[in-house]
């Protein structure tokens, strides 16, 4: 019984792994056929009737260069870009593209670096950067770039050249200093790095070659399923429509708009109120202060005939009678002055 159970466990652990593997391995074909497919419009669109060149380029860089066809069309379509940005035209773009895209190849293998930092470094060519060549022992400044056209028949200094003619220098001098690296991955293609290279490269091609044939078995698949799902779209929107009808309540979206013209309302109500309240303590302070100024005239009464019946008690304290006088006309010029400040504040509020 146990040794039955095993088999089956067996059995399914073998079946799921082949479906898995079966899965990503076809999610892999899609996605570098997908890849190549996207690299052949950036190719088609810079080179147009060339791009059979490209085609033809691109099949033999393995062999040649140590690059794939995607990549090499990749580098190619983006070199050309570049070069046309500059204005050469089609075929002084092409010759360009090739030749830089196979020393990147060569560049990677004579550097031991990936495709892709040889790839970002001679794209200084047309940048003018000179950090990134500086690894490769490169230094293109303007002085050693005046030298080199002065040396080489350009007959004019970088101060006196078009953007165009700048590119073409850098060009052949980057050319010329690189010339030890060229057909290094030709040279070298038997080791056991550029084997191994080789036998990855022709791996992703056979996928990507497969992943072509997909899409064309699965692209009509995809748009009926995006028809389908259209329709569908449009059967939901319906029956919400329907339902808001049955049931007299608006969608989420438009409840929400009415929440947010609810909320504004209450917000200037409540601004509506405080103003009003705002008024009211207005009127109310200029009440206290008119209450204030009677009051102050009743006190300096007051005050002043405490201190002649003061005066009379003590009989002859003259002295002290005065001084309580001052005392009053002190104390209700200051009441005076706060009662005015006061009301005087409260009528600009008003």
């Amino acid at each position: 019984g146990i040794e039955n159970s095993l088999k089956s466990i067996g059995k399914a652990a073998i079946a799921a792994f082949s479906v898995g593997a079966v899965v990503n391995f076809t999610k892999s074909c899609l996605e570098l056929g997908s890849n190549l497919a996207e690299v052949q419009h950036v190719v088609d669109v810079t080179f147009g009737n060339l791009n059979s060149e490209v085609d033809r380029f691109a099949q033999n860089a393995i062999e040649q260069f140590g690059l794939g066809q995607t990549v090499t069309k990749k580098y190619v379509g983006t070199f050309g870009a570049m070069a046309k940005a500059f204005d050469f035209n089609n075929q002084a773009a092409l010759e360009m593209s090739e030749t830089l895209t196979g020393l990147v190849g060569d560049v990677a293998s004579f550097y031991n670096l990936s495709s892709d930092e040889a790839f970002t470094k001679l794209k200084s060519v047309f940048t003018g950067e000179t950090e990134t060549l500086k690894d490769l022992g490169i230094v293109m400044t303007q002085t050693a770039l005046d030298q080199y056209a002065m040396a080489n028949g350009f007959g004019k200094t970088t101060s006196a050249m078009t953007e165009q003619e700048k590119t073409a220098l850098r060009y052949q001098f980057v050319l010329d200093k690189l010339s030890l690296a060229q057909g290094d991955f030709a040279r070298t293609s038997d080791s056991w790095a550029n084997q191994t290279r080789v036998l990855s490269l022709r791996f992703d091609e056979l996928k990507a070659t497969l992943g072509q044939g997909f899409i064309n078995l699965f692209t009509p698949i995809v748009q009926g399923i995006n028809w389908v799902i259209n329709k569908l779209q449009v059967l939901a929107d319906a029956f919400k429509s329907f339902t808001e009808f049955i049931t007299g309540k608006k969608s989420d979206s438009s409840s929400g708009v009415g929440s947010i013209a609810t909320d504004l309302t209450n917000v200037t109500n409540s601004a509506d109120t405080a103003s009003n309240a705002v008024s009211g303590i207005g009127s109310s302070a200029k009440k206290a202060a008119k209450d204030m100024k009677s009051l102050a005239a009743f006190d300096t009464a007051q005050i002043l005939q405490s201190n002649s019946d003061d005066s009379g008690s003590f009989g002859g304290g003259g002295t002290g009678g005065s001084a309580g006088l001052d005392f009053g006309n002190s104390l209700s010029e200051s009441m005076k002055k706060s009662v005015s400040d006061i009301s005087n504040i409260f009528g600009d509020i008003d």
